[in-house]
């Protein structure tokens, strides 16, 4: 895979691919990649707040994070190696596409 090709987007293909990561991706794990700001000192953190503001169960948004990062779209640390909750290039280009347009 590293040495694949960019991906060539023809023109109108950005609203195939954003529709493509809408329904690949469910609400929660928008809302999570949408929220990622570099506020937060941890996931948890970020996701106790969303948790509290959305009205959203916890293990739910903590199954969704885990979901992004094995898809490569988030990085955080572990309870032994904390680090910030941040997006990776490829969570940027894809929420870059979500918000093509201004809508999602």
């Amino acid at each position: 895979m590293g040495d694949a090709p960019p991906i060539l987007v023809t023109p109108g293909g950005e609203e195939v691919i954003r529709k493509l990561v809408l329904r690949a991706l469910n609400e929660n794990q928008r809302l999570i990649l949408r929220s990622i700001n570099g506020r937060h000192r941890s996931l948890n953190s970020l996701l106790e707040e969303l948790s509290r503001k959305e009205r959203k169960a916890l293990s739910t948004l903590k199954l969704n994070a885990r979901i992004l990062k094995e898809l490569g779209l988030i990085d955080y640390g572990t309870k032994e190696n904390p680090r910030p909750v941040r997006l990776t290039e490829h969570g940027r280009m894809i929420l870059s596409l979500l918000e093509v347009n201004g809508h999602e």
